[in-house]
Order: C-alpha cells, then structure tokens, then sequence
C-alpha cells in the first residue's frame, strides 16, 4: 500500500488538537473537506482511526497505534526532504529591526558555520507563529505566549526591561524607577497592529503595579521614530535590555516593584526539524550562555 503523506499529516493534527475545527484551521482548509480526507485515509487502511461524536473526537485503539507510526514516518520523510534540500536557506524573522537577540544569535551561527544562507525578515510576532505554522517559516524568535500543538519552543532570554525617558526628567534624578511612579507618565508603546504580543507585556506589568494608561490606537513601529516621540512629548517608553542605547537627551532607568523581564522564546515546528534549524538553536545557546541571557533570577512576567 502507498501512503499518502498529505492524508497521514491531516490525521496527526487532527489527532494532536482532537478537533476537526482546530485542525483545519492549522491545515488552511475547510473543515468539511478535513473529514472527507480522514475518512479516504480510514478506507485505505481498512481502520477506523478516530471515534468522533457531536462533542468529541478520540483515538481508536487503531489509532493510537497509527498515530506513534505515522509521527515516524512523518519525521522520516522531512528528513528525506532536508537531505535533498540541504543547501536551503534559513529563514527567520525580528520582531523590530535594532533589537540584538536575532543579529548576536545570527553572528554565532556565521562563526560556527561560516556559509549559511539566511532569509532574515522583519515581521511581528503573531505574524511568525502563522509562517512558521505555514511552512514559510523556519524559526520565530520572541515572546510566545498562545501555544500550539505542533509547536516546540525554547527561552533563550529573559531580557530585563527599563524605561527611556528624557534626560531632564524628574524620575531621571532616581537610579531605579517603582512602577507604580508612571501613573501620571505620557507612554509610548509602538505599533499595537505589529506587536500586540509587546504591547501586552507592557500593559501587563504596568496594571500589576495598579498603572493603566489609555492602550495605543496606532503608532511607529521603529525603535527611533519611538525615541523621537519620548523626546518631542516628553513621554517614556518600557524599554528592553535587547534595544539599542537611546542617544542624546534621552536615559534608561532600571524599574522595579516590578522588575519586568521579556522571555524570548525560539519557535519551530516539531515535524519540520532539519539541520540548519539545530545549528540556529545550537548558536542561540551558545550566545545565551556567554551573554548570561538566562542568568537572571527573575521570573518572566
């Protein structure tokens, strides 16, 4: 019998989500055609894979037995894939181009592998979960917060978060800034439609300390379009470790009370290992060890 990989990789993600409706979504096809496509496999195998009801779908013993087979075959044949495709570049992304966590990871690599071909985007963080769940994708690289099924991950960084503000500030004069102090600032956050994921964070820990300014309707996305709206209105901004020196006019206070930390996590998804996606997590490693990325006590928020 000749099996069909596409049909074998619908039946694991159905198998992963127990959903139809999840599955397809994962899969960028309706959800009606999902059960044709399983039930075709089940005819071909002459086995009923899943039980499925009006409230849930399950595993037949049949299944189960299937589905740890098919994961198998699924990895053999992206192995096979990767074998032949081996001079594929790598393809990433960064949230916001002048962050450092993607640009030193990217330097280790070069150093270990001096001829990598890399892909190297910009795109917001809900943007390179969707392309690597697409395949478009190799890697994402930032906060990760909705996980999914077909997605491992790995924190590489807990990036402690200050804030930038004028230099001619009062709250400039203190060497650490209590959070709850910034009721009263004007904030600026950056592109709610690039980086709500950032966004959060922030409005996050600033509601935690009893702090709520009016969320950003819209904004720039570049770093220093931000920096010229602290200076110009006399606003702050968080502002991590990860992000460039400020420039002119402008300072960086640790907070406290609390003391944010942005966990960075790489994303990839586990049925599209190859080597060029070890060799990045094998460089985010290194450089994370001799960085001291993960050498902060602080848990992330």
């Amino acid at each position: 019998m000749d099996l069909n990989l596409r049909l074998v990789r619908y039946f694991v993600t159905v198998a992963e989500e127990m959903h139809f409706g999840r599955a397809a979504a994962r899969l960028f096809i309706a959800q009606p055609s999902l059960s044709a496509q399983i039930r075709r496999l089940e005819q071909e195998l002459g086995a009923t894979l899943l039980s499925r009801s009006t409230r849930k779908v399950e595993l037949t013993p049949a299944g189960e037995r299937f589905l740890q087979a098919a994961k198998r075959l699924l990895a053999a044949a992206q192995e096979a894939v990767d074998a032949a495709v081996g001079d594929e570049p790598l393809r990433i992304a960064t949230i916001v181009d002048g962050l450092d966590t993607v640009p030193l990871i990217l330097r280790m690599l070069r150093r270990r592998h001096p001829s990598p071909e890399i892909v190297h985007g910009i795109a917001g963080m809900v943007s390179q979960i969707a392309e690597v769940r697409a395949g478009r994708l190799d890697l994402a690289v930032g906060l990760y917060t909705e996980h999914h099924a077909e997605l491992d991950f790995e924190i590489i960084r807990l990036d402690p978060v200050g804030l930038v503000l004028r230099e001619d500030d009062p709250l400039a004069a203190h060497a650490e800034i209590p959070v709850n102090r910034l009721g009263k600032c004007r904030w600026v956050f950056g592109n709610i439609d690039h980086t709500p994921d950032w966004v959060g964070f922030v409005l996050a820990f600033l509601a935690e300390a009893g702090v709520r300014p009016r969320p950003p309707v819209s904004g720039q996305t570049p770093l220093s379009s931000m920096l010229e709206q602290v200076l110009e209105r006399n606003a702050v901004a968080a502002w991590p470790e990860s992000c460039p020196p400020p420039g002119p006019g402008l300072v960086v206070r640790p907070l406290v009370d609390p003391s944010p930390v942005f966990p960075w996590s790489m994303v990839w998804r586990r049925d599209r290992m190859s080597d060029r996606i070890r060799a990045f997590q094998a460089a985010a490693r290194v450089t994370a060890a001799e960085s001291g990325w993960l050498a902060d006590p602080v848990p992330p928020l």
